[in-house]
């Protein structure tokens, strides 16, 4: 199996570009204390450092370490932090959005690895993003024991999934199930797939279908 290999560009910008590939942790509503909660559970991840000052970059450079920020309503805040595959440091983005919709995002641009384009197939085209979607399940669950989420979705530049929404809209719902590699609640996910055979249960009430 293939592995994932930072990348080693003399523009330090070129890391931070391609798209993201994602983690994306959707909640119907949170208080300010449930939002305290949910990222610093994300942030002292033991994989996750920061938040810093500035973006992290693989070519080197001292980074400030700054406290971690909660959104005010109809806000958004994006932190920067880095995250350790392996023996490897890749740098990351943290988004908390507490608008229309709740949602915590991990972002991981595609630049970060060497010889990889973004794009729809990045995945297909890439196996060794196996690693990085483990990596990004073991953070949703250790999300999710301390503040459940409706729905978690990793991939490519997937964004944020509201079930209710999915529950009226066929193609987005088409495009979530077909693609797999996401997490939901069970009363939830009830609303738009009945069938739940093909699920894996990693907690009791949650569901998980790996990606297809």
């Amino acid at each position: 199996m293939p592995t994932l290999v930072v990348a080693q560009h003399t523009d330090p910008l070129r890391y931070w570009q391609g798209g993201n590939y994602e983690l994306n942790l959707s909640y119907s509503a949170l208080r300010d204390r449930a939002w305290n909660e949910v990222l610093a559970a994300i942030w002292n991840h033991p994989l996750i450092s920061g938040p810093f000052a500035q973006r992290y970059s693989p070519s080197g450079g001292v980074n400030l370490p700054i406290g971690v920020q909660v959104p005010p309503p109809t806000a958004t805040v994006i932190q920067h932090g880095h995250l350790r595959l392996g023996d490897q440091v890749v740098g990351c983005d943290i988004q908390a959005t507490r608008s229309l919709f709740e949602c915590v995002s991990l972002f991981v641009p595609v630049g970060m690895f060497a010889g990889m384009e973004g794009g729809l197939h990045v995945r297909r085209r890439h196996p060794e993003l196996n690693s990085l979607d483990a990596l990004f399940h073991e953070i949703a669950l250790h999300a999710y024991d301390v503040v459940p989420f409706d729905i978690a979705v990793i991939g490519y530049e997937r964004g944020c999934q509201l079930l209710t929404e999915l529950s009226t809209d066929g193609e987005a719902r088409h495009s979530l199930l077909i693609g797999g590699n996401f997490m939901a609640r069970g009363e939830l996910l009830r609303q738009i797939e009945p069938d739940l055979s093909d699920y894996q249960q990693p907690r009791p009430d949650l569901y998980w279908l790996p990606p297809r």
